[in-house]
């Protein structure tokens, strides 16, 4: 999700819940997903991640598609959805498949890392981006990159005492490449390309040290 620069704090109390709603949807969405990986097995977990990207996927082309659709949607759901993927897909099927891509190609513990520092990272990102950001590098802000990076080393130490058994060299190496990643002006959802991309980079780097 991209870090909007936004130094107001004068918001309605409707746009405040709105701005929460979706970062909690973030956060839980990733952290859920991620553990029905655990609960249900490897097989089954990436079959149904299969399944819900395909099915959000299509519901979202038919919400774009029908313009009665997407006002439903809109004014139910608008805590979820942000104002300007109204007339676009939003970020919900390419955080579904980086989720499943990334725990497909990768070991599970590199996999648990890259999918914690997109869910922990991104929202740290958004919420100090949005109050606080002030030295703008594009559409984002360092701020926000900052607290991304913050909230990725975090989440890699939670994981490490839950036991996910990463150096923690790698856990660093990581989170520091998926701050960069949210950092750039990418042109396909970061939600997609965070997790594959760090978790890419700490397969690789494990690798080269063996």
């Amino acid at each position: 999700m991209i870090t909007i620069v936004n130094n107001s704090h004068n918001g309605s109390n409707g746009d405040e819940m709105s701005h929460i709603g979706r970062k909690l949807y973030h956060l839980c969405g990733g952290v859920g997903l991620l553990s029905l990986y655990y609960i249900l097995g490897r097989n089954r977990a990436l079959a149904f991640y299969g399944i819900f990207f395909f099915a959000v996927l299509g519901l979202d082309i038919i919400r774009l598609t029908i313009p009665a659709v997407n006002r439903f949607i809109f004014s139910r759901f608008k805590s979820f959805i942000r104002s300007n993927e109204a007339h676009k897909l939003t970020g919900t099927a390419p955080y579904i498949l980086g989720i499943g891509l990334s725990l497909y190609f990768f070991s599970s513990e590199v996999a648990t890392a890259a999918i914690c520092f997109l869910a922990f990272g991104d929202v740290a990102a958004t919420t100090i981006g949005e109050r606080y950001g002030k030295t703008k590098i594009g559409a984002k802000s360092l701020e926000g990159s900052a607290a991304f990076l913050v909230a990725a080393l975090g989440a890699g130490l939670l994981i490490s005492f839950l036991g996910i058994q990463l150096s923690l060299w790698v856990l660093v190496f990581g989170a520091l490449v998926a701050a960069g990643v949210e950092l750039l002006p990418l042109p396909v959802n970061d939600n997609l390309v965070i997790p594959i991309v760090s978790g890419g980079f700490m397969e690789l780097a494990l690798r080269i040290v063996k």
